[in-house]
C-alpha cells in the first residue's frame, strides 16, 4: 500500500514539472496602437435665450412672461426657422424673504422663467439675432456652443487616420524586428471623443451687435485603432510544443 503511494506522488511530481505551451495556443502576433486627432471649424452653433419676469402674483408672473415671450419669438422667427427654436424650460418659482429674528420665510412675489434653444446654422447671424432677441425682451443668455453639422465625416477621417497610423506602426516594428506581418487579426475601436468647450455669454455685455465677437476655435475629434497582426516569415516567434518528448 505504502508502495502505491510512492508511485502515485512520483507521477504527480513528473505532471507538475512538464512544460506549457509558450505561444499562447495561438500565432505569434504584433498588437500596435493608433491614435490620430482631426481639427474641424464648426459650422453650427446653440445657444439658450430666456426671458425672466417678476410679479407680486403667479397670474401676472405667467402672463407679463408670456407677452415678453412671444414678443421675443416673434422676432426670432423672422430670422430664422421655427423648427430650429425649441422651447427646453418654463418654470414659476415664489420669491422668499427671510426675516432676521428667524421667523418664517415671507412670499414676496414669483418668477416666471421661460428658455428656448436657438440652433444656428449660419454663424454669421449670431450677432443679429442676439441683438434681436435682447431688444424685444430677452434678459437671459447663456450656454452658447459650437457644432459640427456632419459630425460622422470627421470621426470617420480621425479613426482612417488613427489606422493608419497603427499600420505604419506594425510595419516599422516588424522591419526592426525583421519579421514580416501576415494577416491583420483583429481590429478594435475606441469611441471618438468630440472636445468642444462651452462658451458663455454674459448678457451685459450682448447687448448689439457691436458686441466683441467670439471666437468659434475648432472643435477636435480623437480616435483610438488598436490593430493585431500575424507574424510570418522563418524569423518569426514560434511557438514551443514540448509535450511527448520525454
Amino acid at each position: 500500500m505504502r508502495a502505491i503511494l510512492i508511485m502515485a506522488m512520483t507521477l504527480m511530481a513528473l505532471q507538475a514539472q512538464e512544460p506549457t505551451l509558450t505561444g499562447g495556443g495561438g500565432p505569434p502576433a504584433l498588437r500596435v496602437h493608433g491614435a490620430a486627432t482631426v481639427s474641424a471649424q464648426p459650422d453650427q452653433a446653440q445657444f439658450d435665450i430666456g426671458v425672466v419676469t417678476q410679479a407680486p402674483n403667479v397670474s401676472a408672473a405667467v402672463s407679463q412672461n408670456a407677452a415678453q415671450t412671444n414678443a421675443v419669438m416673434n422676432e426670432l422667427k423672422s430670422l430664422v426657422s421655427g423648427s430650429d427654436i425649441k422651447t427646453i424650460n418654463f418654470s414659476v418659482n415664489p420669491n422668499y424673504q427671510y426675516p432676521k429674528d428667524g421667523k418664517p420665510a415671507i412670499i414676496t412675489g414669483y418668477t416666471a422663467n421661460n428658455t428656448v434653444r436657438l440652433t444656428l446654422n449660419d454663424l454669421s447671424k449670431i450677432p443679429t439675432v442676439i441683438d434681436a432677441a435682447t431688444k424685444s425682451g430677452a434678459n437671459s443668455l447663456n450656454r452658447l456652443t459650437y457644432l459640427l453639422k456632419d459630425e460622422r465625416s470627421v470621426r470617420a477621417k480621425a479613426l482612417a487616420e488613427a489606422a493608419a497610423q497603427a499600420q505604419a506602426g506594425a510595419e516599422a516594428l516588424a522591419a526592426s524586428l525583421k519579421v514580416k506581418l501576415g494577416r491583420l487579426l483583429r481590429a478594435e475601436e475606441g469611441q471618438p471623443v468630440v472636445v468642444s468647450p462651452a462658451r458663455e455669454m454674459i448678457l451685459a455685455k450682448a447687448q448689439s451687435t457691436d458686441m466683441t465677437p467670439v471666437s468659434p476655435g475648432t472643435i477636435d475629434v480623437h480616435a483610438d485603432v488598436n490593430l493585431t497582426y500575424e507574424i510570418v516569415g522563418e524569423q518569426s516567434v514560434t511557438r514551443t510544443d514540448t509535450k511527448g518528448q520525454r
